[in-house]
This record gives structure tokens, sequence and C-alpha cells, in this order.
């Protein structure tokens, strides 16, 4: 059985994920001036040079066919997300490729002139994790991945868990102790209940050391995310989450079955 600090390392690693697969959803379209996007991205698991490997990095790379008038596109992209490129680096391969960053990400783009093709390369900045986890990081292989879809569905995992990050971080504003925000479960807790991803989250605390969480009645209970529509709410604590799971179904004319791990 895994380790609640593996787990929790590896939960914040999945957020770092999703937060960078949603990124290139969003900036693809921005970057090659409407491109259609690749069916696929590879995403790899990175260890950074700390000596210690606890410090990742998740990278997307993403390629499809272009013309390299694509590339004074992208330039001009780089000024509209406020990313500054490696001058010295476009002057050195004519103008083929670009090197920036935000706060956010660092993103490389490279056009290839032998293969007629564009590569995007998006990194997130560092993520640190436990021992253990890094362990398993390290041990992941490069897998290549549906290309990530924030606007229409069915989105998948990672583009869902962002979304229950964005509203559990909201709550946890109104409702943690600000020394201990709300943080979500681990991946191999949330379930997939067919039309639906239902994330579970608690305590920092909780995760890192077992304390017991100091919730008030009626905290609200998991993150259900609607895999059509990214529709996002929190179930109600004080009565059974199925049944609340069962009446949006039977209202917005799902089929519900029995929630499964996803």
């Amino acid at each position: 059985m895994t380790e609640p600090h593996t787990e929790i390392s590896l939960a914040r690693a999945a957020d770092f994920e999703s937060w960078v697969a949603v990124l290139l959803a969003d900036w693809w379209p921005v970057l090659t001036g409407g491109l259609t996007p690749p069916e696929t991205t590879l995403r790899a698991w990175r260890a950074a040079a700390d000596g210690h490997g606890t410090i990742f990095r998740v990278e997307f790379i993403a390629r499809q066919l272009a013309e390299p008038e694509l590339m004074t596109v992208a330039k001009r992209a780089f000024d509209n997300l406020g990313m500054t490129p490696d001058e010295r680096e476009m002057t050195q391969s004519l103008g083929r490729h670009l090197v920036g960053q935000t706060e956010d990400a660092t993103v490389q783009m490279r056009f290839s002139d032998t293969a007629h093709t564009v590569f995007v390369r998006l990194q997130s900045r560092p993520c640190q994790v436990s021992a253990a986890a890094g362990r398993q990081l390290s041990a992941m292989p490069d897998a290549n991945l549906p290309f990530p879809n924030t606007t229409t569905g069915p989105i998948d995992i990672r583009v869902a868990r962002n979304s229950a990050r964005h509203l559990l971080a909201q709550h946890s504003e109104r409702f943690a102790v600000p020394i201990d925000p709300f943080q979500l479960g681990p991946q191999g807790h949330v379930s997939d209940v067919g039309w639906a991803f239902v994330f579970p989250w608690s305590t920092t605390s909780w995760y890192t050391d077992g304390t017991p969480p100091a919730l008030a009645p009626g905290t609200k209970g998991p993150i259900v995310v609607v895999k059509d529509t990214g529709d996002t709410w929190l179930l109600d604590s004080l009565s059974s989450y199925d049944s609340q799971l069962a009446g949006y179904a039977d209202t917005y004319g799902y089929r519900h079955g029995t929630p499964d791990p996803a």
C-alpha cells in the first residue's frame, strides 16, 4: 500500500500535470494561429537537478504539420501571452526556434524545414514531491495521451482535475484555516461515474500527517466535473452523494451507475 506522504505528493504532481495540460490546450490556438491541434501529445516527467530526486517538471510536447510562416504568428503570440522570446536563439536558428517563459510555464517552439512540422513544448515550473513519489515519477515512461480539450466534451481527467482544483481553491479561501488549506485527494481515489468524475478532497494536514480535519457542518462534499459540459460543483455533505448524482443525471439525461475508480 502506498504511504500517505507519497500519495499526496503524487496528487500534487497530478495538479501540475492537469494545469500544464490545460495551458497547452488554451495556448495552442494562440501560438499556432488556429492550427488544428494534433490528436495526441507526449507527456513526460523530468527530474530537475536538485540532487535528491524530489524536484520535477512535467512537460507536454505536441507536433503538427505546418508551414514556416507559422513561426511569425508564434512570435507575435509570445507578446500577447507575456513571453519574451530568446532572441539569440531565434537569430541562430534563422527564426525557426522560439523559447520564452511566463510565470506559468516555459514554452519552446521549433519548426522543422525537412518535416514541415511544428513542435510545441510546454514545461511546468518546478514541483516538489517526496523522495518516494520522485522515484515513482522517475519510473513513469513517456506517454502519448489525448490532446487536452477544454472547450467540448468529453473532457479527460487532466482537464477535469484542473477545474476541480480551481473550485477547491475558492472553497478553501472561504472555509479552510489559512495554514491548512484544502487539497485534492490522490488520483487513485477519484471516481468515474461514466458521465462525470468525482474528486475527493480534505485538509492538507489530513493527507500529510493524518490530523482529523476540523470542518464545520455543511462545508460540502466531493467535487463533481461533468465530462461533456465541464459543469463543476460541490456535492452537499448533508445528504446522500449517490442520490445527488442520480438526481443530476436524471435531470440532464445521463445514465448513472455505481462510481468506479477512474
